[in-house]
């Protein structure tokens, strides 16, 4: 029997990148690998070149773009419509987008769009940061987010990453309840799990008096509350001291300006082999985000 081919595909980050819907990705295809052995799983990606490899049982595909020449990336749709013209694939996870007009789907595919939240949403979310002048010359971003992630017809199924995600896209798409399922944002136990706190601060060389916040979080970091995170620090540390806000993900360029305290420790980027270490070593961590999807460090630091 011919092996099924399955396609992830990722158009804003690659498979290195350790946000949250790169790791769901990565958490499907690991179970996929441990239920399905006869699917053959493959991950298309936009880069710096055209190159394929193949990695821990995927095959990668990287297709390369010029984000400069891409008007609201139409060039890089138009990219991935050409890729999957030409490469057959059974099942075709994405995150939606003009490419699935373009394409002409064969009958025996099927497209399956997961939102990790919504765009309209996340941009109607940013407008809380602009004065009336602002809202008004960006207002038409709301419109085009809710055109450019409208699923087509193509698409046979619906996923979201939280029921909170699928409440949001009924209410913005109108589907019916049966067309979406619900596959929340995954942690491997085996690799997040409860350390000793004396231990993994031994570990890390973090002093084993001090007390520690955790904030984790890559993308924009307004929208991640790292200046919440940093103004309920500053309340922390005048009761204590000894409070040191550990600072994991953000662009440093970006953040500098908010960094001058103290208590702030900024680490550059951690291997994800040691993230569950500073997990383990911390006393509080601070999910103080003002837009979420699935929060996956949120369901990391329950584990």
């Amino acid at each position: 029997m011919k092996n099924k081919k399955i396609c992830f595909v990722t158009i804003n980050a690659n498979p290195e990148f350790l946000g949250g819907y790169v790791l769901y990705h990565k958490n499907l295809i690991k179970y996929l690998q441990r239920n399905f052995k006869n699917l053959e799983i493959n991950w298309v990606y936009l880069g710096k070149e055209n190159r394929n490899f193949s990695k821990n049982g995927v095959h990668y595909f990287e297709l390369k773009t010029n984000r400069v020449k891409s008007f609201m990336q139409f060039g890089n749709h138009f990219l991935l419509s050409r890729f999957f013209s030409k490469n057959y694939f059974d099942i075709i996870n994405c995150g939606g987008g003009p490419w699935t007009y373009f394409y002409k789907k064969k009958k025996s595919q099927r497209i399956i769009q997961t939102f990790h939240g919504t765009v309209f949403y996340f941009n109607k979310n940013h407008f809380k940061r602009f004065g009336i002048l602002k809202r008004i010359l960006f207002f038409p971003l709301l419109p085009l987010s809710w055109i450019l992630e409208r699923p087509h017809k193509n698409v046979n199924k619906i996923i979201c990453v939280s029921e909170k995600v699928k409440k949001q896209a009924i209410k913005l798409y109108s589907f019916e309840d049966k067309q979406v399922s619900v596959i929340r944002t995954g942690v491997d136990l085996k690799e997040f799990k409860q350390r000793d706190k004396s231990k993994a601060k031994k570990f890390l060389n973090l002093n084993k008096d001090y007390f520690y916040g955790l904030y984790v979080g890559g993308g924009g970091y307004w929208t991640k509350g790292l200046d919440r995170a940093i103004n309920l620090g500053k309340e922390i540390y005048q009761l204590d001291n000894s409070f040191r806000l550990l600072v994991i993900g953000p662009d440093y360029e970006k953040v500098k300006p908010l960094l001058n305290e103290p208590f702030i420790v900024f680490l550059k980027k951690i291997p994800r082999e040691k993230m569950s270490f500073y997990y383990s070593a911390s006393d509080l961590f601070f999910c103080m985000s003002r837009y979420e999807g699935g929060a996956p460090t949120l369901v990391v630091s329950e584990a």
